[in-house]
């Protein structure tokens, strides 16, 4: 009887196994089917599914993509952290997830990065192969981030003794010098990275100062100039930014301070937005009590489009122009 029963229960408990592997199967498939398609918050939902006893490290892998995809930092170091736990020694994980950290990611506390912690990474690996340059690169930065300028250093220069001289690791090591006061050593890093990328824009202005540093002045107003010119934004950017800041204090009722956005964005205005803004500024005018000005603008708003062929939206500004003149005579 004993034996009966032992056998029945094996046979059902072989069943429900059976059972539950076809569903976490299942669910695998999917959530590799919805994920190569690139809908990663599906995949998840199925990953979610399964059980965590039941995650193989391939599927924890597709947590770390799918959340890598989906720019969520602390989901995605999350699932390194325990890919890591299995094994320390994953390269492709390593040098995907260090400069993740390096970079950090926004919180609710403003921008995190986590130097520290790609130290650990790194030099873990280093116990099993010290010649991964994607890695050691990464741990230079996290050296370089947390101000151990002499260790950065360090491993920047075996770097370049085996032939890495990408962009990153001229323009770290130039960084490096000049964190240390070398600035000779530093301007010829510095150049030799510039030669590399000659539009990278933080480059150009710090080999602007170190070339100040070393003397050549002529040299470092050049530099900085480019600089200058990449990192300012061209005209339709400025435009469009001061705009949106006027229609933000629009809807704040702020119309002392849209005024000031509304003129700053006719300095950059093309000829086809003058009209509107002439109009919003007889607005701002109107609101601020400022009849006289109110009432220069609205007119030049009026006139400029006046026996013009104009869409629906500038008729009802005029509409509305001519019916706050109207308003200021009374």
């Amino acid at each position: 009887m004993k034996k009966a029963l032992l056998i029945l229960f094996t046979f059902h408990l072989s069943l429900f196994t059976s059972s539950a592997q076809s569903l976490t199967d299942s669910l695998r498939t999917d959530a590799l089917r919805w994920a190569s398609r690139g809908y990663f918050n599906k995949s998840l939902d199925y990953l979610r599914q399964m059980p965590v006893d039941s995650l193989s490290i391939e599927d924890m892998r597709l947590c770390y993509d799918n959340f890598a995809q989906l720019g969520q930092g602390d989901s995605l170091a999350y699932w390194a952290d325990e890919l890591l736990k299995h094994n320390p020694y994953d390269a492709l994980l390593i040098a995907d997830y260090t400069p993740r950290l390096n970079n950090g990611w926004q919180g609710e506390m403003g921008k995190k990065t986590f130097p520290g912690k790609v130290i650990d990474i790194c030099k873990k690996y280093c116990e099993r192969d010290s010649t991964h340059i994607l890695i050691n690169r990464q741990l230079a930065e996290a050296y370089y981030n947390i101000g151990n300028y002499d260790m950065s250093l360090l491993e920047l220069k075996k770097l370049e003794a085996v032939g890495d001289t990408c962009f990153g690791t001229l323009y770290t090591l130039g960084l490096t010098y000049q964190r240390m006061g070398d600035n000779s050593s530093a301007y010829d890093y510095l150049y030799r990275a510039y030669e590399k990328n000659d539009h990278h824009a933080y480059c150009l202005f710090m080999l602007g100062i170190v070339s100040n540093k070393v003397g050549l002045g002529a040299e470092a107003l050049s530099y900085l100039g480019e600089a200058e010119h990449l990192l300012m934004p061209d005209r339709q950017t400025l435009f469009r930014l001061h705009k949106e800041l006027a229609e933000a204090l629009r809807l704040k009722g702020e119309p002392d301070f849209r005024l000031e956005e509304l003129q700053a964005c006719m300095q950059y205005a093309e000829e086809k937005d003058v009209n509107e803004l002439t109009y919003m500024m007889a607005q701002c005018y109107f609101q601020l009590k400022q009849r006289d000005k109110a009432k220069e603008y609205y007119s030049k708003f009026l006139e400029a489009t006046e026996n013009k062929e104009y869409n629906d939206k500038i008729k009802q500004m005029r509409n509305q122009a001519q019916q706050s003149l109207r308003m200021m005579m009374w």
